[in-house]
């Protein structure tokens, strides 16, 4: 190793250490890896010390057995997870080579284990971001340009057409992601109320993988993410209606939410600018009218509700 590098060792650890917990800090915000990161997850120095060999630690041969109170400059004593006694490394030095003693053909292998299980360590980083990375330049891209365009849900036809376009138009597109699944299996599972239920179970080698496969599962089958039209937060459409605003409250008034004031919004704006609706709203104000004088009963104000909007449909149709 160059000196730069050796000299260096410890700074880019801790640099890596630094990066590594904000990523973390946010994936614990974020499904699915809220769920499946574990308190305990290895963290990079963790690794280091299982290659301590490879690394200075301070200690003399004549030095006694580890203890709690054994600390040198790149370790303090403690007991492990096997209730052994040992250094745990907090400035890592990488040793010379020619210093590591019974360096050999089995050492040689142990030193390519450690390069190997380094390289697997930053490579789940590594692919973890470019997940998120696809999200913003693939996904995010086709739900806010191709996937709403109609403002309702695409027929598989209307689907198809645009996903062609968008890979089409965009050079980082779906053609690009390859969806890698090593095993599909069915298994039997108990909902909420304890009934069972068959589920597909899907093992992906990747994040990008499984949003690639649950994002395009869930379309066909009207479960959209979408962004509110209010509040520019995304939120997931689940079936049964279309919406464009979402269900949050707002910050200054908790007791409405942006569908009370996007569908209030919507309904101006059509009355205001489409002659169709501003017809329709003056004779509906005039009725509502004529019922709040008692003029007509409830029974006739939803009748001619009911033959109103059924007119003012097949005006908007053509």
């Amino acid at each position: 190793m160059d000196y730069e590098l050796h000299s260096e060792y410890n700074s880019n650890v801790y640099k890596a250490i630094s990066i590594f917990e904000n990523i973390h800090d946010k994936l614990k915000k974020l499904p699915p890896d809220n769920k499946i990161i574990k308190p305990n997850y290895m963290k990079l120095d963790d690794l280091l010390n299982e290659y301590d060999i490879f690394f200075k630690d301070g200690l003399d041969d004549s030095d006694e057995d580890i203890t709690w109170e054994t600390s040198t400059k790149y370790g303090t004593g403690e007991i492990n997870d096997n209730e052994h006694s040992v250094l745990r490394l907090h400035t890592f030095c990488p040793d010379d080579l020619e210093h590591i003693k019974n360096y050999n053909t089995k050492m040689s292998d142990v030193l390519h284990d450690f390069h190997k299980a380094l390289n697997d360590f930053f490579n789940q980083y590594i692919l973890l971001l470019e997940s998120y990375k696809t999200i913003f330049e693939v996904f995010k891209t086709f739900i806010d340009n191709f996937l709403h365009r109609k403002e309702t849900f695409l027929t598989d036809g209307e689907l198809a057409n645009s996903f062609d376009k968008f890979n089409n138009i965009h050079g980082m597109n779906f053609e690009s992601i390859q969806c890698r699944m090593n095993s599909l299996r069915y298994k039997s599972l108990k909902d909420a109320s304890g009934k069972s239920i068959l589920c597909e179970e899907i093992h992906f080698d990747d994040l990008q993988s499984f949003l690639y496969f649950d994002f395009f599962n869930g379309i066909r089958h009207n479960y959209i993410p979408n962004k509110c039209k209010h509040c520019g937060k995304y939120f997931l459409i689940q079936g049964g209606k279309y919406f464009s605003y979402c269900n949050r409250p707002l910050e200054d008034d908790p007791r409405k939410t942006c569908r009370d004031v996007g569908s209030r919004r919507r309904y101006g704006d059509k009355c205001k600018n489409d002659p169709i609706w501003q017809t329709y709203n003056r004779a509906y104000k005039a009725h509502y009218a004529r019922y709040m004088k008692k003029k007509i009963t409830v029974a006739e104000f939803e009748e001619w509700s009911r033959f109103a909007s059924e007119i003012r449909d097949k005006t908007i149709a053509g």
